[in-house]
C-alpha cells in the first residue's frame, strides 16, 4: 500500500491527498510534522533529507516534493484522465501548477499566515491588505483564462487545477475584500462539486494558531512516523 508522511491539513499535502482519493488510491497516512519533531530524525532524513512534508513511498520508491508527487501519481495511476495524453494539455497543467507557486502563492501565503497562524494582536492589519490586494490583481491572469476554459487545461479536470484549488479555497474562505472574479468563481463551484476536494481541500482550519493546531490534530494519533 502506497505510504505517505504529513499532517493532514498542511497545505502541500492536502494536493497529495486530494490527488490520491481522485484516482482511488488506497494509502496509509503517517500525521507528522514540525509539531512532532520527527522531521529531525535520522529516521525520517533517510526518506526525506530535507526534513519537509509531504513524503510518499510506493512500493519502495520514495519521492519528495509534493509537485513532483502529484506528477508521479497523475502520470502514473491517471495517464489519459488526470494526467492528459494531449503533450499541450500537460504542459498547460504543468504551466498553471508552476504559476501557483511562481507568481500567486508568494502574495497570498503571508495572508493566511498572518490571518489563520498569527495571534490576531500580532497581526499586520495593512500588510495583509496590501497583500491581498496584490493578491487579487494576479488572480486576474487565471480569471482571464478560466472565464475561456472550464479547467486549467482545457475541458477537463486535471493535475494541473490541484495546487491552485486547495489555495482558491483559502482565498475565498479567509475574511478578506475581494473583487469579482467570474472565471475563478464558476471553476471554484466545479471544483467544491469534486467529492475529493470536498474531503480534503474544503476541511475548516480555524482563525487563529491555537484553532489551526486543534484541527490539524483532531483525530490523529501524532508521530506514527514508521521507516
Amino acid at each position: 500500500m502506497l505510504e505517505i508522511w504529513g499532517r493532514k491539513n498542511a497545505n502541500q499535502v492536502i494536493q497529495v491527498l486530494w490527488t490520491l482519493s481522485e484516482l482511488g488510491i488506497k494509502y496509509k497516512r503517517y500525521s507528522i510534522g514540525t509539531e512532532t519533531g520527527d522531521l529531525e530524525t535520522e529516521e525520517y532524513k533517510s526518506l526525506n533529507p530535507n526534513s519537509k512534508i509531504p513524503t510518499i513511498r510506493d512500493n519502495g520508491f520514495v519521492l519528495w516534493e509534493s509537485h513532483a508527487v502529484i506528477r508521479y501519481l497523475a502520470k502514473q495511476y491517471g495517464l489519459g484522465s488526470l494526467y492528459p495524453k494531449d503533450p499541450q494539455k500537460a504542459a498547460l497543467s504543468d504551466q498553471w501548477m508552476t504559476w501557483s507557486t511562481d507568481s500567486f502563492m508568494g502574495t497570498f501565503f503571508p495572508v493566511f499566515w498572518q490571518l489563520v497562524r498569527t495571534e490576531a494582536k500580532d497581526r499586520n492589519y495593512e500588510k495583509i491588505a496590501e497583500m491581498a490586494r496584490q493578491s487579487s490583481e494576479i488572480l486576474k491572469v487565471l480569471d482571464a483564462h478560466l472565464a475561456k476554459n472550464h479547467f486549467v487545461a482545457g475541458d477537463e479536470f486535471t493535475f494541473g487545477d490541484i495546487p491552485l484549488g486547495v489555495l482558491i479555497h483559502k482565498y475565498f474562505v479567509l475574511d478578506i475584500e475581494r473583487p469579482s472574479l467570474p472565471g475563478i468563481e464558476s471553476w471554484y463551484k466545479r471544483l467544491s462539486e469534486r467529492p475529493a476536494f470536498q474531503e480534503h481541500a474544503m476541511q475548516p482550519f480555524g482563525n487563529s494558531p491555537s484553532e489551526f493546531f486543534a484541527l490539524q490534530t483532531k483525530g490523529e494519533k501524532l508521530s506514527l512516523i514508521h521507516i
